[in-house]
């Protein structure tokens, strides 16, 4: 173990969640330990920690998410790995700082949380937003990683923006949330799941909300502004000089569906249009995957047919078994 890295404060805070229900809000906690690492003096991250033991696995989710997105996918390795997840700074329970939303700072604040925890060598897995957070982490930390794992998280994202530009999105016909969906968290996750096509672990939903003391939604915790600052700050992957081994697991050829879930219901104007943007979308999503193939030396990719971009929560069982799969043959 190193000793010349400095330190920082890991907050005298460890609470263990057994299975158990919140009466006003219908929580179903899984079992976890939740911590608090300050990696600045305006910032708190929180740190899931779902147990297991061997090599660490660090979860990273994808923008908008909590590490909480994972309560259902974490536990699925805890009998090989210890596995954990980071909540990202201005999300859920970590710090909503008036500033550091940036890549660059969002991979220092990682790096600090491996430090606090005593991480010397770890795996990351991320998902979407997760992965430009892990790729400049091994430009900038390789001695840090044993291995990458990205999920629907290796892409291009400056490149398909542009190339994307012209093509319209027709607005969904799924209207806002009523008074009904707002009332409960499991109400608002159905909601969640008719809008978006993905059932969210409960705890997820809750996660990235505040609620009333008798469990209703009253407002999202992120701030527009938020979102805008890190999508800003991305920028089209360099895989160059990477040379642990990584692998990349892709949704390919989803059907338009995935994309648009009213496309049966619409009109032949609005359908013309979603097919546009679904065809251009698989283009796009090819190069990146070309891209990865051809550009990080130590790669692998596993695509997964029909699946869509959540699919270690619509396709877990593939998911899991893809990475069980690669660590096992890579952490020899």
């Amino acid at each position: 173990m190193q000793t010349d890295r400095p330190s920082h404060h890991l907050l005298a805070y460890l609470s263990i969640a057994a299975l158990a229900v919140c009466a006003a809000c219908g929580r179903d906690l899984r079992p976890r330990a939740i911590s608090y690492v300050t990696v600045d003096s305006a910032v708190t991250l929180e740190v899931v920690d779902w147990g297991g033991a061997g090599t660490p696995i660090v979860l990273l989710a994808g923008l908008g998410h909590t590490a909480h997105v994972f309560d259902e996918f974490a536990p699925q390795l805890t009998d090989s790995y210890h596995v954990l997840g980071i909540t990202r700074r201005g999300f859920g329970a970590s710090s909503q700082s008036e500033a550091g939303y940036d890549i660059p700072t969002l991979v220092d604040d990682i790096r600090t949380v491996l430090d606090s925890l005593n991480l010397d060598q770890v795996v990351l897995a991320g998902h979407s937003l997760g992965g430009d957070e892990m790729t400049l982490f091994a430009r900038t930390h390789p001695e840090r990683l044993r291995a990458l794992v990205y999920i629907e998280a290796a892409y291009n994202r400056v490149s398909a923006r542009d190339s994307l530009a012209g093509i319209p999105v027709p607005e969904s016909s799924i209207g806002p949330p009523t008074a009904d969906d707002l009332q409960s968290a499991e109400a608002y996750r159905l909601f969640y799941e008719n809008v978006n096509g993905v059932k969210m672990p409960l705890s997820e939903i809750q996660a990235m909300y505040h609620w009333t003391a008798d469990g209703r939604l009253e407002s999202a915790i992120t701030q527009g502004w938020v979102y805008n600052a890190i999508t800003g700050s991305l920028r089209d992957p360099d895989y160059s000089n990477i040379d642990v081994p990584a692998l990349a697991i892709y949704a390919v050829d989803y059907p338009i569906t995935e994309l648009f879930l009213d496309y049966d219901s619409r009109d032949s104007v609005s359908q013309r249009e979603m097919r546009a943007r679904h065809e251009a979308g698989l283009r796009v999503d090819r190069l990146s995957r070309d891209y990865f193939r051809t550009h990080m030396s130590n790669g692998q990719v596993m695509e997964i047919s029909g699946a869509g971009h959540s699919l270690y929560i619509t396709h877990m069982e593939e998911t899991v078994g893809a990475t069980r799969d690669f660590l096992s043959n890579r952490l020899r």
